[in-house]
């Protein structure tokens, strides 16, 4: 209704197709920027001879809508936003890791600091709340299931009337708008860009009560009050920075 579309920097809206065609050839030269600029980082690797003593990880912290659900930039949940790469580059073969292998497993950024940790052998600290990815790696390798790793991520923003919480086993997605209640789930195998909100499908209510059980375990005890425990509570202003690390921030 605002034409939000019209606007050159929009977040959202019904975007002209000329000009969407322009803002996502201007997003993949960028990306072709990127390219580039790795390309000659590991040139000059293998040019002084570190390339095969070298462990590369690449990354991103978050995606580009562009365009996905008439929706641009990131914060919401949607896999545009969220679905970064996590792509390991070892030419030296340090890790012994297959080559070409991928893991289902959920992982995140903060896997990146003690991944790389052990793999330069520097002790990880008991703090770091990520955990190393390479164990993983090595288990799927083999066939098997790591089943001390974590089953799920919660992920969440705090974005006014589209603040929200998201849990995920990279397979399904619970989305909670905590300011307006609404809710959302999406089967990410049979419908990856996410299409499809099946949350009144009557065939998905098992599921769908699970991920809304998790997710009040997530927010158990957290002192916005999301939750009494038995349901999830609507309207409960997000807080952006909790009392106990303000109060560590402050000191």
């Amino acid at each position: 209704p605002e034409l939000a579309g019209y606007s050159p920097i929009t977040g959202r809206g019904l975007v002209p197709k000329r000009r969407l065609r322009k803002a996502m050839a201007a997003y993949y030269a960028l990306i072709t920027h990127l390219d580039h600029q790795i390309g000659r980082f590991l040139q000059s690797l293998n040019e002084y001879g570190e390339l095969h003593n070298t462990v590369i990880l690449f990354t991103s912290d978050h995606g580009e809508l562009l365009g996905d659900h008439h929706l641009f930039r990131k914060s919401l949940p949607y896999e545009g936003s969220t679905h970064v790469p996590f792509i390991v580059n070892d030419p030296g073969n340090r890790l012994g890791l297959k080559r070409g292998a991928v893991s289902d497993s959920v992982v995140e950024l903060r896997d990146i600091m003690p991944s790389l940790l052990e793999a330069a052998g520097v002790p990880v600290p008991e703090t770091v709340e990520g955990k190393s990815i390479w164990k993983l790696a090595l288990a799927e390798n083999e066939g098997e299931i790591d089943p001390a790793w974590r089953q799920h991520l919660h992920g969440e923003h705090a974005q006014g009337a589209q603040s929200h919480h998201w849990v995920t086993d990279g397979k399904e997605k619970y989305i909670w708008f905590s300011q307006i209640g609404e809710e959302q789930f999406f089967d990410l195998v049979h419908d990856p860009k996410e299409l499809h909100n099946a949350i009144a499908d009557e065939g998905c209510q098992e599921r769908i009560r699970h991920w809304r059980v998790v997710l009040m375990q997530e927010l158990d005890g957290r002192e916005e009050g999301y939750t009494d425990g038995e349901r999830l509570i609507t309207g409960k202003k997000p807080i952006t920075v909790l009392s106990h690390i303000h109060g560590i921030a402050q000191i």
